[in-house]
């Protein structure tokens, strides 16, 4: 039998954890104080970070908006800012127990009174699909793929960037939210860890959506907008197998998807960025003919 030794711990690494700890321990005390309003505003921020996402986004799909300068940058500034403000206030509601929440208990319930044979099966297929690893080796398979066109490691970089971003985001934020799975009776498939936000969702929104700006990048823009139409069917459909199945509650993949449509949006722009480099078509001009009349793909919309 194999003895296990124990080792002294660092001096350094347990005053790190500690004060990590406290932090954490800080922030979740913060979020968790229901101050009287508090829904009122957050509703607010919500629908106010929706509208700027819609308004920004309608906006680059105008006529004459271009991919650089001060409006595009600001636009994108705008897209990003909505969905960070979104996030926050559907964090701090999952937190507290606002009244955003209300409803998680009746879109559960509802779910789990019409499964079927049928459709379990499926579902649990896609779920396990959608989930980390499978995520993880899409992820590395498409950047290959992107970086073999461009003759660059660094679209596979941007692309497995954003995701595992995306995925440390939303690993801290279950920590700092520490929200409880739905009741086991309602799951198909054991899960215990935390809940807020879904990691299916989070990695499903990056992953296809930045996949979709990256392959559809040098397209028309109906056919750009296609890609980003599939995008989201997709995440939706991952999306709501979490429910289906009972593993999450309705605010939870509703967070997934604005956290992982926030990582999108930034590795977007550093896409879009690094492909209207001057110089990378001034030392590779078969990239410049490949991708004539280029526009603006981040988030689908034309420059």
């Amino acid at each position: 039998m194999r003895e296990v030794v124990q080792r002294p711990v660092s001096l350094v690494s347990a005053h790190g954890a500690s004060v990590l700890t406290n932090l954490i321990g800080r922030v979740q005390d913060t979020v968790t104080d229901h101050y009287p309003g508090s829904d009122a505003v957050a509703l607010a921020v919500l629908v106010g970070g929706a509208m700027m996402v819609l308004g920004a986004s309608v906006w680059r799909c105008l006529p004459g908006v271009h991919r650089r300068g001060p409006v595009a940058a600001g636009l994108i500034a705008v897209q990003g800012t909505g969905l960070a403000a979104a996030f926050v206030a559907l964090t701090y509601q999952v937190k507290a127990g606002g009244a955003v929440t209300g409803t998680d208990p009746a879109v559960l319930g509802w779910f789990s009174e019409h499964r079927s044979d049928w459709v379990t099966g499926p579902a649990i297929a896609v779920t396990d699909a959608g989930g980390p690893v499978g995520t993880v080796v899409l992820a590395v398979v498409l950047g290959a793929v992107l970086s073999r066109r461009a003759r660059s490691p660094i679209p596979a970089g941007i692309l497995i960037g954003t995701v595992g971003a995306a995925a440390l985001a939303s690993t801290v934020t279950k920590t700092v939210v520490g929200r409880a799975r739905p009741p086991i009776v309602s799951q198909v498939l054991l899960e215990t860890d935390h809940s807020f936000p879904s990691g299916h969702a989070t990695g499903a929104m990056a992953l296809f959506v930045m996949a979709a700006v990256m392959f559809g990048y040098a397209l028309p823009p109906a056919r750009r907008a296609l890609l980003l139409v599939l995008a989201a069917a997709v995440t939706v459909v991952v999306a709501a197998t979490r429910l289906y199945l009972g593993e999450h509650w309705l605010t939870d993949v509703l967070g997934g998807v604005v956290l992982g449509g926030l990582a999108a949006v930034i590795g977007g722009a550093l896409y879009t960025t690094w492909m209207d480099a001057p110089d990378r078509y001034a030392t590779n001009p078969d990239d410049a003919t490949a991708h004539p009349g280029r526009t603006n793909p981040a988030m689908g919309h034309a420059a």
